[in-house]
């Protein structure tokens, strides 16, 4: 015959130690991040904006690395302006494969990130500018040499960046991001992006 207050004590002490065993479970580790950013680089050649937007994905290695591979539209347009109703127009346009490896000092998974990035990027792109402009003396005209650049490019990239998880599971992420590229055009993007993660 089980005697009743023996297993009551047993019951009740299995029910105080489940908080506290609950407590010492780890979290779900989460390895990756696939982010979303949006935001706006500064066409050096041409100073001028141009809107920046990318998915990527940034698994974990150790503690204090993750690797970004991450596919970003660039897209953006406006005339250079000479004053007196002069002016010439200006675009560009770029489809990029990134990579760029993360090192983060102050760790990973943490509930504020900051990682420093540098890596490089290939794709295709177009580009119309100009090479000169001016008044020709002798027709008292505005002229310029247009100049329209497409096809293949590639570059390096380095970045700065801050994450804050915006729960205690740190499921999701929003942060900002600094970077700057430069490829084998010479065209010079400067900028900053927006950027929300989730843990994957």
């Amino acid at each position: 015959m089980i005697r009743p207050l023996p297993l009551l004590s047993l019951l009740a002490g299995l029910l105080t130690a489940a908080p506290a065993l609950a407590q010492t479970v780890p979290a779900a580790h989460r390895p990756a991040l696939l982010r979303a950013g949006l935001g706006s680089c500064l066409n050096g050649t041409g100073d001028y904006a141009v809107l920046k937007t990318y998915l990527e994905y940034a698994p974990q290695f150790g503690q204090h690395w993750r690797l970004g591979s991450r596919l970003a539209y660039l897209s953006g347009n406006q005339p250079y302006d000479f004053g007196r109703g002069y002016s010439v127009p200006q675009q560009y346009q770029a489809l990029n494969a990134e990579q760029e490896v993360y090192w983060l000092p102050f760790g990973a998974n943490k509930v504020v990130e900051f990682s420093l990035g540098g890596g490089g990027f290939a794709g295709y792109g177009r580009q119309q500018s100009f090479t000169r402009a001016g008044i020709d003396f002798e027709t008292q005209r505005f002229y310029y040499l247009p100049q329209n650049e497409r096809g293949l490019h590639a570059g390096y990239l380095a970045s700065a960046t801050l994450d804050f998880a915006l729960s205690a599971s740190r499921t999701w992420r929003l942060g900002t991001k600094v970077s700057v590229q430069n490829d084998t055009r010479g065209t010079v993007l400067p900028g900053g992006q927006v950027q929300l993660s989730r843990a994957w």
